[in-house]
C-alpha cells in the first residue's frame, strides 16, 4: 500500500521552526515527502489580519518567507524532497481565492513562479493549493503552465478537474485522509490516541494510494510526536511512504476520468474546502 505526505508551508514560523524539525524526522526514518510552499509575505504575523479588508492587508509590511527563510527552504531541496509551487501570499489565498478574478489569480501564480525559480533555480512541476482553496481560474493556470499534476482538493482518486466550464487536463492527486486538527474535534480523540484514529482511516484500498496533508506549523511543532508515531506504524505495516511525484509515476493518466469540483464545509466550521465530486461524461 502506498501513501504520500503533502506538507504545507504557509508561514514564516512554519519555515523557521517546523521545516527543520520535519526534515530531521523524515531523515531519521528515510522518508521522502512533498512540500507545498508559500514564498511571499506572511501576513499572519499580524493578529486578526484575516478580519481586515484586503486593501488594508496588502499594505501591511510583512516578512517574505522565500527571502527570510531561504536557507531552511533550500535545505528541503538539498535533502531530496519534492517541492511544489503554491500561492504567493498564503493569507490572501485563504481569504480570497474562491471568488477572485482571472487577473488576480494569474498575478498570484506569476509571482509564485518567479519567486520559486529565483529560489530553487528550477521550474516547478506541480502546484498545491493551500487549505484546499481553489477556483476554475487556477485549473486553467495549471494547465497553461504545463505542470505534471496538481494537488488542490480532497477526494479519493486521481482525476481531471472540471469547474465553472473549465475542463483541465492537468491531473489532480487529491488528499484522501482527514487532517489531524479535524480529528481532534472528536471528544473521544486526544493527543495520546490521535495517531491510532488516523491509522485506522487508512485501512482500505484506494486505486492510487493515500495522501495525507499536514502543516509545517502544527505537525512540525506540537503534533510532531504524533507524526512520528504514524510513520512508525505505517512503516511497521509495510506501507510505502513516498512523494507525490513518485505516486504520480504509478498513475496511468490515460485512464483518468473527469470529475466536477464541489465544496464541503470543514469539520472545524471555519471555511469550505474544494472536493472531488461526480464524474463528468
Amino acid at each position: 500500500m502506498r501513501l504520500a505526505l503533502r506538507i504545507e508551508v504557509a508561514t514564516d514560523a512554519g519555515a523557521r521552526q517546523g521545516v527543520p524539525a520535519l526534515l530531521r524526522l523524515l531523515d531519521e526514518y528515510q522518508v521522502t515527502a512533498s512540500f507545498c510552499i508559500s514564498l511571499g509575505p506572511d501576513l499572519s504575523v499580524y493578529p486578526f489580519s484575516g478580519l481586515l479588508p484586503g486593501w488594508i492587508r496588502r499594505r501591511l509590511p510583512a516578512p517574505y518567507i522565500g527571502r527570510k527563510q531561504r536557507d531552511n527552504l533550500l535545505a528541503i531541496q538539498h535533502a531530496g524532497h519534492d517541492i511544489g509551487l503554491s500561492s504567493f501570499s498564503a493569507l490572501e489565498w485563504y481569504q480570497e481565492a474562491a471568488y477572485q478574478s482571472k487577473e488576480w489569480v494569474s498575478s498570484e501564480i506569476t509571482r509564485s513562479v518567479d519567486s520559486y525559480v529565483d529560489l530553487f533555480a528550477t521550474t516547478p512541476h506541480f502546484y498545491g493549493a493551500l487549505g484546499f482553496q481553489t477556483n476554475s481560474k487556477l485549473f486553467s493556470e495549471e494547465a497553461a503552465l504545463g505542470l505534471a499534476f496538481a494537488t488542490d482538493v480532497c477526494g479519493r482518486n486521481a482525476f481531471f478537474p472540471e469547474s465553472e466550464g473549465v475542463s483541465s487536463h492537468c491531473p489532480q492527486i487529491p488528499t484522501t485522509l482527514p487532517r489531524l486538527d479535524e480529528l481532534l474535534l472528536d471528544p473521544e480523540i486526544n493527543s495520546s490516541n490521535l495517531h491510532q484514529y488516523l491509522f485506522a482511516e487508512c485501512q482500505r484500498v484506494l486505486p492510487h494510494g493515500e495522501v495525507f496533508t499536514l502543516s509545517a506549523e502544527r505537525e512540525g511543532g506540537e503534533l510532531l510526536d504524533t507524526l512520528e508515531k504514524l510513520i512508525v506504524m505505517w512503516k511497521g505495516a509495510q506501507w510505502e511512504i513516498r512523494s507525490l511525484s513518485d505516486l504520480f509515476k504509478q498513475i496511468d493518466s490515460s485512464q483518468l476520468r473527469h470529475h466536477s469540483i464541489g465544496w464541503k464545509k470543514r469539520a472545524t466550521g471555519d471555511r469550505y474546502i474544494a472536493m472531488q465530486s461526480g464524474v463528468v461524461d
